[in-house]
Order: structure tokens, then C-alpha cells, then sequence
């Protein structure tokens, strides 16, 4: 599965914690933050292993599941997408 992570006010390790998390595949997005990520598991526990939970270090934000997508990116985010769909 597929997930969009969207930091509405970063802390200062939320790209450690999302680059440590295990067997990810992660696609850090050209926009002002925002990062892709393959997962298995739900939205919730994927929240939890960011630190979405109160953890200082990862701030505040959201996570979603991405089931279509559509719009305007780089080629190297539309082959990330192909790749990781079927997670």
C-alpha cells in the first residue's frame, strides 16, 4: 500500500524517522513536504511508527492512503508510484 505523509509542522526528525523506518520504500516528494512511502499496514500503525503519537522529534501532520492519483510530477515520482501500487 501506498501512503502519503503530509508534515503540517515538521519536527526537527521527521526525515530521520521516515528514512528509519524498516523494509520502506521511500519517495521523498519535490513539493514543500511531502513524502510517499510503501507500507504494510494501516494508516494508524503507519502514523505510529512515524511518531504521530505525541513523539516531539516527528511535529505534527497527517497520513493517507493512496488509492488514485492524478496530476502533474516528476517522471521519476510516476515510476515510483508504478513500482510500489501493488505493495
Amino acid at each position: 500500500m501506498v501512503y502519503v505523509v503530509i508534515p503540517f509542522r515538521p519536527g526537527p526528525a521527521i526525515q530521520q524517522l521516515i528514512e528509519a523506518l524498516p523494509n520502506m520504500g521511500v519517495y521523498i516528494a519535490m513539493a514543500p513536504s511531502a513524502y510517499f512511502i510503501s507500507y504494510r499496514g494501516t494508516t494508524e500503525e503507519l502514523a505510529e511508527a512515524i511518531g504521530y503519537n505525541g513523539d516531539e522529534g516527528a511535529g505534527t501532520g497527517i497520513v493517507l492512503p493512496v488509492s488514485n492519483y492524478f496530476g502533474y510530477a516528476s517522471k521519476d515520482l510516476w515510476e515510483w508510484l508504478a513500482i510500489h501500487a501493488n505493495d
